[in-house]
């Protein structure tokens, strides 16, 4: 499935995050309408014609992301803050149902975290590989690591001192029929994609969203 988006992450001050937080809210708009009509606004007052996804051939590869991130780790070591990275799996079987699991236990850096997609921590910046043994691990399944969703910084951490950033892969089953939970996970579902929200008590990013309601209407 073609990506209509891109990924782009930038960082702000707290004290401009937090007024720009209430000023998105008070348009009824998520973050990403609200940026994008900004990135509009700017194009038009410049002269320039806003460039669409499907005009241009740039694009980021998984070796690129993981260059990115590197870098990132690297500005980032010189300050008290730390990062985690993990890669989580929209795995869609044959049926277009989803895969989400159970957690044994609360998770120490998220409170609320419940149903999710299975997947870890990256231990490298091999990402499919570390995807696919995280999964392996909770699910018992071998999977095929299609293409890169979204990524984000997961707004639901409750430590200052923490950012969990999270990259959401699309991924296809390759080998195995039943489920074995294991690692963090006592319990596995296959779901329709969008009664993934009846489950989760977190929030989910903009991309992840459409792109679940994408697979739903193509069912």
């Amino acid at each position: 499935m073609a990506r209509k988006t891109r990924v782009v992450g930038f960082s702000l001050p707290p004290e401009i995050d937090n007024k720009l937080e209430k000023f998105i809210k008070s348009k009824h708009k998520t973050r990403s309408e609200f940026i994008r009509e900004m990135i509009d606004v700017y194009f038009n007052s410049v002269g320039t014609k806003s460039v669409s996804p499907s005009e241009t051939n740039i694009d980021l590869t998984e070796n690129d992301l993981a260059k990115i991130l590197k870098s990132y780790w690297v500005l980032k070591s010189q300050t008290p803050l730390k990062i985690i990275t993990i890669g989580l799996a929209i795995i869609v079987n044959k049926e277009n149902k989803v895969l989400i699991g159970n957690r044994r236990m609360k998770d120490k850096w998220v409170e609320n975290l419940s149903w999710v997609f299975p997947g870890g921590e990256f231990n490298s910046l091999n990402f499919s590989e570390d995807v696919e043994k995280s999964v392996k691990k909770e699910t018992g399944l071998d999977i095929k690591v299609n293409s890169l969703v979204a990524s984000r910084i997961h707004p639901d951490c409750g430590f200052k001192s923490l950012q969990i950033n999270a990259l959401y892969f699309y991924c296809s089953p390759v080998k195995g029929k039943k489920l074995i939970p294991g690692g963090d996970l006592k319990s596995l579902k296959w779901v329709n994609p969008t009664d993934v929200f009846k489950y989760f008590t977190t929030s989910t990013c903009d991309e992840v969203t459409k792109f679940l309601t994408t697979i739903q209407k193509a069912s």
